[in-house]
């Protein structure tokens, strides 16, 4: 018996030492971060990699626009221009192509975001086993998939933030110019991405009572106040979310991970056994958690944080006192797997065509039949592939933010949808100029109905005088409005 658990004790160091390798965790992610474009292909994949091909191009063949005239059919260009110009330069100066940088970048970025953090950690003097811990949860959570399996405005400014803070926290002057250098790059992205960084400068260099050397970084803040009033015009970008958003497994398209937050309650727990020494802690935490309520972008950062509570809320959950052994093995093995299986799921997801084939061949369509002036109407998640595929005006896509009347035409659209009033419909499409709708499989089976008999589908099945199938392949269908 002795023999036995001496041997289960040596087998047991032996995964974990395997576990805590540092090339083993590289692996994994390399793994994760080049399968869906050896799966999908290697070409432009998602929403936001498309809208930043179609605005970079325009920049490189144009110049910066004041004006977008098809989002939304038509918008000032209040669009953050880090990403793009990022895009621009990198093709000007190295000659690679859009395309290329739009699907190599994010698996570059995301590897060196990932050494990164494994080395910030390194710095905090976090053991090997629950630093290895807190890789894992990060690079099996949606928000390390959907930042670095495609191209999104996470992609950039994710990676300066680490590489800033990196910087940060080493002990050299010339690192903390190079810091001061890379968070005024950021500056040129969303407000968020700057925020968070401020914020967890000012909490470090707190704690570490430097307070004095957070000056300095005080001026980007007016940098931000005079792009902002001259050129991109962001803010905090407050816009109201469904609760579902915010997580993964209810639909969210980069959400938290049940389990992940599950494990970092533990984690505030394992915080709390020294009462008010970890206090800036609870405040960092509180802050995010605001700000995460405000704006569910800074949804990435919070999945950094989270992934370092959880580790420490997976310890203690370990380390602590069970009535039975078994139920505590059998509660680990549940959190770990459901970490790994909600990760799982997103790279499948991520390693299907976005758009597919049957809906790219339909957009194509659109652009050789229509007219440069016409108004597409579909579902928002397919606004930005008739701008950038098509080269059409849709009526809504996912860029809500500072969008003309975007309420009222999101009021509007699920009028369209649902309603079996057709002068009223009509009457919408006479004032929005709207000349086709563009139907997908994905909005005929539960998106928006489920049987022809509702809203929309209800109306062009049974009005041929006002709408004209012309193009059914595939299950997606093109009607032009009479």
């Amino acid at each position: 018996m002795f023999k036995m658990e001496n041997a289960s004790q040596k087998l047991k160091r032996i995964y974990t030492k395997l576990f805590a390798n540092p090339y083993i965790i590289f692996l994994l992610a390399f793994i994760i971060l080049a399968l869906p474009s050896l799966i999908r292909g290697f070409d432009i994949h998602g929403q936001e990699s498309y809208f930043y091909y179609r605005i970079s191009n325009y920049v490189i063949s144009n110049e910066v626009p004041s004006y977008d005239f098809l989002s939304f059919g038509g918008r000032a260009f209040l669009y953050n221009m880090g990403s793009i110009l990022f895009l621009v330069l990198f093709n000007l100066l190295l000659k690679i192509s859009i395309i290329n940088l739009l699907v190599f970048i994010p698996i570059i970025l995301g590897f060196l975001s990932l050494l990164l953090f494994y080395s910030i950690l390194e710095k905090f003097k976090v053991t090997r086993t629950t630093l290895s811990f807190i890789c894992y949860l990060f690079i099996l959570s949606p928000a390390f998939f959907y930042s670095f399996t495609h191209f999104t405005s996470f992609t950039i400014p994710l990676f300066l933030n680490l590489l800033g803070f990196y910087f940060i926290i080493k002990e050299k002057k010339i690192f903390h110019y190079l810091a001061f250098f890379v968070y005024l790059i950021l500056s040129f992205f969303e407000f968020i991405h700057i925020l968070f960084a401020l914020i967890i400068i000012f909490f470090y260099l707190w704690k570490n009572k430097k307070l004095n050397r957070f000056i300095p970084y005080s001026v980007i803040i007016l940098l931000i106040i005079y792009l902002n009033n001259n050129f991109v015009h962001f803010g905090i970008s407050i816009i109201n979310y469904n609760f579902y958003e915010y997580f993964s497994i209810l639909g969210g398209e980069y959400g938290l991970s049940i389990f992940l937050v599950f494990m970092s309650f533990f984690g505030m727990v394992y915080l709390w056994k020294k009462k008010y020494k970890n206090a800036l802690y609870y405040l960092f935490f509180m802050f995010s958690i605001v700000m995460l309520i405000l704006n569910i972008k800074y949804i990435v950062y919070t999945t950094l944080i989270l992934s370092v509570l959880g580790a420490y809320g997976l310890k203690y959950l370990y380390q602590l006192k069970w009535d039975s052994i078994i139920i505590k093995d059998i509660t680990v093995i549940i959190l770990i797997v459901g970490v790994i299986f909600s990760g799982v799921l997103f790279l499948v997801n991520s390693s299907e065509r976005d758009p597919n084939s049957g809906v790219y061949n339909a957009l194509i369509f659109i652009e050789d039949n229509t007219n440069p002036r016409d108004v597409i109407l579909s579902h928002e998640k397919y606004g930005i592939y008739i701008n950038s595929i098509s080269s059409r005006k849709n009526f809504v896509d996912i860029n809500k933010a500072y969008a003309p009347r975007s309420e009222l035409r999101f009021y509007y659209l699920e009028k369209i949808f649902y309603d079996k009033d057709l002068s009223n419909t009509l009457k919408i499409f006479e004032e929005f100029k709207i000349n086709y709708i563009f139907i997908t499989p994905e909005m005929k089976n539960s998106l928006l109905w489920t049987n022809r008999n509702q809203g929309l589908l209800y109306l062009i099945d049974r009005n041929p005088e006002y709408f004209r199938l012309i193009y059914n392949q595939d299950g997606v269908e093109v009607w032009r409005v009479l």
